[in-house]
């Protein structure tokens, strides 16, 4: 499976696992997560540095050919850390699409909670002034309907 789809398949996980949970949990988890996803994209960094310094390390080495390492092993050995690099470099790019696709989603899910919080307050406040609207009429006038 692309590394992309995994992302995106564990992330969607996550968030049915966090359904039932109240709100204040599900974005503490959702934070954990985005932390992990984050220290998985500093990984994915750090080894794509290391690479590239394999790589100037192999270049600096001189022309192939003039070291006491054969020919055809140096230019294998610098295919391979091509390859790698080329590799680390594409998931570090998906794994950073990813995170930027779940910290979308989370501040989406942030707004909606938000929007929640809000018409719930509203509700509270006006349940509240209509408690309040039959108390405050004077004792002497009664209401009449028609």
């Amino acid at each position: 499976m692309h590394a992309h789809h995994a992302a995106f398949f564990q992330f969607r996980d996550v968030l049915r696992s966090v359904t039932p949970l109240s709100e204040a949990h599900q974005i503490l988890v959702l934070k954990i997560e985005l932390l992990h996803a984050l220290e998985r994209a500093s990984h994915s960094e750090r080894r794509s540095h290391i690479l590239e310094r394999e790589l100037e390390r192999l270049r600096a080495r001189g022309p192939v050919g003039s070291g006491h390492i054969p020919h055809g092993d140096l230019e294998r050995e610098l295919a391979e850390a091509r390859r790698d690099l080329a590799r680390s470099k594409a998931v570090g790019q998906e794994r950073l699409r990813a995170m930027q696709l779940e910290v979308l989603s989370m501040e989406v899910q942030c707004a909606t909670l938000d929007e929640v919080c809000r018409s719930l307050l509203l509700t509270i406040e006006r349940a509240a002034c209509s408690e309040l609207a039959p108390q405050t009429e004077p004792k002497g006038k009664h209401r009449v309907s028609a």
